[in-house]
């Protein structure tokens, strides 16, 4: 699994100020919402890099990438999560040719032999292949799940420098908006 820890930039006389103002069941409330918000963001942002990597639709993999657990005012914390559940093969552009299928996972076209494109009578379509000479049994070919992009791309820092961007600049709306609320 993929997590990524970030941490606001409270070294600022701005913050300094409004931390001042509020006193501590507001003061976490304002911090639990900054922090939600910015989960919420920082999801979405990875789901856009994932996606852009695995030349895949957002909607393909934002359901692998989740919120553990939301913050409260009392933990201040909150986990962006990408799961290791592979993606079905058909989802990455995959063609059927002569020899086989071929399925563009992760940017690189790849050819997988001896498979076909085949819609099951429930519906589902898939890339599979025959486990034995005869016609059955058969099964379905996955690619790999959006943890392995995630880490790259945390461990490149694209998806942190955002993440710390948008927190502290959600902190400082909260603290705001909670220390000028009535």
């Amino acid at each position: 699994m993929s997590d990524l820890e970030i941490r606001a930039d409270w070294n600022t006389s701005e913050v300094r100020a409004l931390m001042r103002k509020l006193q501590p069941p507001r003061l976490n409330q304002a911090l639990s919402v900054s922090v939600n918000t910015t989960a919420k963001q920082v999801r979405t942002f990875a789901a856009r890099i994932v996606a852009k990597a695995g030349g895949l639709k957002r909607g393909d993999v934002d359901p692998s990438i989740r919120i553990y657990p939301h913050s409260t005012p009392q933990t201040l914390s909150a986990t962006v999560r990408g799961s290791g559940r592979p993606i079905a093969l058909i989802k990455f552009a995959a063609r059927q040719t002569k020899s086989g299928v071929t399925a563009n996972a992760w940017g690189v076209r790849k050819l997988y032999k001896h498979t076909f494109i085949a819609t099951m009578k429930s519906g589902h379509e898939g890339v599979f292949v025959r486990e034995t000479k005869k016609r059955n049994p058969i099964k379905e070919l996955w690619g790999s799940g959006v943890t392995q992009v995630m880490s790259q791309a945390i461990t490149m820092g694209t998806i942190e420098a955002d993440a710390q961007a948008k927190l502290t600049t959600n902190v400082v709306r909260q603290l705001k908006r909670y220390a000028f609320r009535g």
